[in-house]
């Protein structure tokens, strides 16, 4: 090999990105709190209540969720994961068995991680991407039931394989955004981002976010734009973005407690702000998304 492939070798940012996520992995502990596996005939749903961290997986048949983030349609062999999980509601399309499952961070250190992730990912054709989740999940299901010593950890330990697994697709797939693994580069970093995606309508400013992250206001910005690639300012605009229309397609608010809700001073200043960042007024985007169909996941 020449010596300026083995540079660009050396410098290529997969091996980096490979060796974050794979330290990412080593951090994520999960606890199983609880496990089920619902039959549902086409037609019928289930409501499921909010949650730290819950996960669907199809076993058969195909399903619509609802409620969290956008709504998805899940097939057989797809996966969800709402890290953040509000009420959802699952609807069978058509007859479906699906593996649900609830669970919570084991530890601390993998606390930053799991609010840096968005409010839900999916990994569509989990089981054929990662051909040996399928049996794993079926044996978790067996394993939170049994009332033998030990089983609460077996199955934890079990549940942390799949979310891994599907954190590990979801970013080979290019699915993650660049920001989520600033949370792997710099955790002081990654708790100003946590910060404002748990509470976007705070009146965050450059300096207060700097407190959060343990460093002056200069030190922040810099290394923030370093690993985000926007500034702070721009990346919480994005964030609001995220969650107003969330809460637009929602229809339970108006436009002026949408604004309230994000921080705006005025439903104004939030309607040139949403233009900006869509190209439609909130009001136009929520009628044209008001009927919308469930998107893949």
């Amino acid at each position: 090999m020449s010596e300026t492939a083995s540079a660009a070798t050396a410098e290529s940012p997969v091996r980096p990105v490979l060796e974050d996520l794979e330290s990412l992995l080593l951090r994520l502990d999960w606890t199983l709190l609880g496990f089920a596996q619902t039959a549902l005939a086409a037609g019928r749903s289930t409501v499921v209540p909010a949650g730290s961290v819950r996960f669907h997986y199809v076993v058969s048949g195909s399903v619509e969720i609802a409620g969290c983030a956008l709504p998805v349609r899940l097939t057989a062999g797809d996966f969800l994961m709402l890290p953040r999980a509000g009420a959802h509601r699952v609807t069978a399309s058509e007859d479906a068995v699906v593996a649900s499952g609830e669970l919570a961070a084991a530890s601390t250190s993998g606390q930053p991680f799991t609010l840096a992730l968005p409010e839900s990912f999916g990994a569509c054709g989990f089981v054929v991407r990662e051909p040996s989740m399928g049996p794993l999940i079926q044996t978790l299901g067996i394993e939170f039931g049994r009332m033998r010593t030990g089983n609460c950890l077996m199955a934890s330990r079990i549940a942390t394989i799949i979310a891994s697994a599907a954190v590990r697709s979801w970013v080979e797939n290019g699915c993650a955004p660049d920001q989520w693994l600033v949370s792997v580069r710099d955790p002081h970093i990654a708790r100003a981002v946590a910060a404002m995606r748990e509470a976007p309508g705070e009146p965050w400013t450059v300096e207060r976010l700097a407190r959060v992250a343990s460093a002056s206001r200069t030190v922040f910005a810099e290394r923030f734009r370093e690993l985000v690639g926007d500034s702070p300012n721009r990346y919480l605009t994005a964030v609001r973005m995220e969650h107003a229309a969330r809460l637009l397609r929602d229809g339970r608010l108006s436009v002026a407690d949408v604004a309230s809700r994000l921080g705006y001073s005025s439903d104004v200043a939030f309607s040139r702000a949403f233009r900006r960042h869509t190209g439609e007024s909130p009001a136009t985007w929520r009628r044209e998304t008001a009927g919308a169909t469930a998107l893949p996941a």
